[in-house]
């Protein structure tokens, strides 16, 4: 079993051992502040619940490569957080630690990192860095990559990083944990392969192990097609899995994705349509858990911003478009159609693994609703390290809703953000 922060100590151990021919430290930093606010999260409007919260993120990177092969990585981070309910008035949390810090090596084909590191592979429906957060996805452990022509191929053991800040809570004012990583390990391997530069498959294998008194041991494994021919563009991504959730209780899951896009040349405007599918569970069968669970979840990207959903029990339907009217401007539209697929199974969080609405078989109703998203990215012409991000979302709730809590009020989502990278 891994031990928490072990790895990246050793880092800093062997960081000294390194010596001669080593180039200077690239160095940058990374400022965010973020204002957003929460309007009628419950569907609810004769309830006053509406929350918001101004976040700051500072990301400071080093890297130093050294003429034998080796490199070292180091990204301290920050936050500070405050956020603001009705409830529970004003809290705040700040909180600093090592987002990733890893000893590099590469030498013609084959590279290995170990420390603290993040992983991102695909379209992050499964490992991704989630950048979103204040509080980024990180791993501790090991990974091996061999990389040759067309093919690339990666593998890793690895246990999140014990970073336990969160978003703070009526209960828990200094943040809670992100989840609970004790004795969790992911091992993995994740191979590509390129037909052109543009297109080509991959293919990944994820075994989740989590003994601390639960008993999960599941495997995750799929592939994912993409490419690019002309003005199209597209990607295909089945995944499965089998092994237990718990002592007793078979897992067995699978989720699907598709979307194309074409791109005209007026503003680089390309439009896009998406369709992501998970069967799900109906809850007939104790011994079988059938909704799609998450090694290590990155659902905020894809099923829209206001994260009502994670790619379990679920369907969306997806339509957008991006253009740009200027060189430095850039607008989003989104439109998601949500719904359940089995209305009498569990409605999940973003995470997977939470309930948002739980099942009930007596429920028939699935149309969740549908999410409309605004996005507004402005990179500063005279300021070129300054971004600005706005965007404002709306989520008109279904039957699924009403039928679940009575309520079926919108609501909406709001952000604000300022990068500034240097």
């Amino acid at each position: 079993m891994l031990k928490k922060g072990v790895v990246w100590m050793v880092v800093s151990l062997v960081i000294g051992g390194l010596q001669a021919g080593a180039s200077e430290w690239q160095t940058s930093v990374d400022l965010r502040e973020r204002y957003q606010s929460f309007d009628n999260f419950d569907f609810n409007s004769s309830v006053d619940n509406n929350a918001w919260e101004l976040d700051t993120r500072l990301y400071i990177k080093a890297k130093r490569d050294f003429d034998n092969g080796f490199s070292v990585y180091l990204q301290p981070q920050a936050v500070s957080i405050t956020q603001h309910t009705t409830a529970a008035g004003t809290q705040k949390l700040s909180q600093a630690d090592l987002l990733q810090s890893y000893l590099g090596y590469e030498s013609g084909t084959f590279s290995v990192r170990i420390g603290r590191q993040q992983l991102v592979y695909g379209d992050q429906r499964l490992l991704g860095h989630l950048g979103w957060k204040d509080v980024a996805r990180t791993f501790d452990g090991i990974k091996a990559g061999y990389k040759s022509g067309d093919i690339a191929v990666d593998a890793f053991v690895v246990s999140p990083a014990d970073i336990v800040a969160m978003t703070p809570s009526s209960t828990s004012p200094r943040g809670a944990s992100l989840v609970t990583w004790d004795k969790r390990v992911l091992t993995g391997v994740y191979g590509t392969y390129h037909l052109n530069k543009k297109t080509g498959a991959d293919a990944y294998l994820i075994n989740w192990k989590h003994n601390d008194g639960i008993g999960r041991n599941m495997n995750t494994y799929g592939t994912r097609g993409f490419g690019v021919w002309g003005a199209v563009d597209a990607t295909v991504e089945a995944v499965f899995q089998s092994g237990t959730w718990v002592t007793g209780v078979s897992q067995r899951a699978s989720a699907y994705a598709a979307k194309a896009g074409y791109m005209i040349n007026a503003w680089k405007t390309r439009f896009g349509i998406e369709y992501d599918y998970s069967p799900g569970d109906d809850n007939t069968d104790v011994t079988m858990h059938k909704n799609f669970v998450f090694p290590f979840h990155t659902n905020h990207a894809h099923y829209g911003e206001m994260d009502r959903f994670s790619w379990a029990n679920m369907k969306d339907i997806r339509l957008s478009v991006k253009t740009s009217p200027t060189q430095h401007l850039t607008l989003h539209g989104n439109v998601h159609f949500l719904s359940l697929d089995k209305a009498q199974g569990d409605w999940l969080n973003v995470a997977g693994t939470g309930v948002l609405y739980a099942g009930n078989a007596a429920y028939t109703e699935t149309d969740a609703g549908t999410e409309i998203d605004l996005k507004l990215v402005y990179k500063v012409a005279n300021m070129k390290a300054l971004m600005i991000v706005a965007n404002y979302a709306v989520f008109n709730p279904g039957a699924a809703v009403q039928e679940r809590t009575g309520a079926k009020d919108s609501a909406a989502f709001a952000y604000l953000i300022a990068n500034y990278k240097f």
